[in-house]
């Protein structure tokens, strides 16, 4: 008796782990794509990356026709999450961006500015990447292609900034 306890037991934990993570996955939207809609202009995505006075680094977004903004308040189905919103004014499409840092997931960003500690780099080469994304977290994509930056960057080489790739390159100059 006493070891059919233990059976039931595990049973039900290993069962209530699968349905947490198949509800998870369902709730991850953050793997999937969403086509720019054809009325929208693409918009472009380069990255600069400043070594901070202090410590860390300094990241600066220069998005064109996008307008990064916080989910609008108050509750969004899930159509609407999923879907494309634009900016009334301008006709662009809006959304924040996903920060990832050597492949792992930092932070939704906002805003065009923002402060890396250092204590999220590696010495050595590290992967600086950002993708523009709606409000439901899919990444936007433009003539079948992810609109990314990434930055190549190595502390142990003179030039920081190794190797740049934009899959829509903002017009602005973009030097570091």
């Amino acid at each position: 008796m006493r070891y059919f306890k233990y059976a039931l037991i595990l049973t039900t934990a290993v069962l209530l782990s699968f349905k947490l993570f198949a509800q998870q996955e369902m709730m991850d939207h953050s793997h999937m794509p969403i086509a720019v809609p054809n009325a929208a202009p693409t918009p472009a995505l380069s990255l600069k990356l400043l070594k901070d006075s202090m410590s860390g680094y300094n990241l600066i977004l220069d998005t064109q026709r996008y307008d990064l903004s916080v989910p609008p308040e108050g509750a969004m189905n899930m159509q609407q999450m999923m879907s494309a919103t634009t900016n009334e004014n301008t006709g662009f499409l809006q959304g924040h961006a996903h920060l990832y840092i050597n492949g792992v997931k930092i932070q939704r960003i906002y805003g065009h500015a923002l402060h890396l500690p250092a204590n999220l780099f590696k010495s050595g080469i590290n992967t600086v990447s950002v993708t523009l994304n709606n409000h439901g977290h899919m990444y936007w994509t433009a003539q079948g292609k992810k609109i990314v930056a990434t930055l190549y960057v190595n502390d142990q080489t003179k030039e920081f900034i190794t190797y740049r790739f934009e899959s829509f390159p903002s017009k602005v100059e973009n030097t570091h």
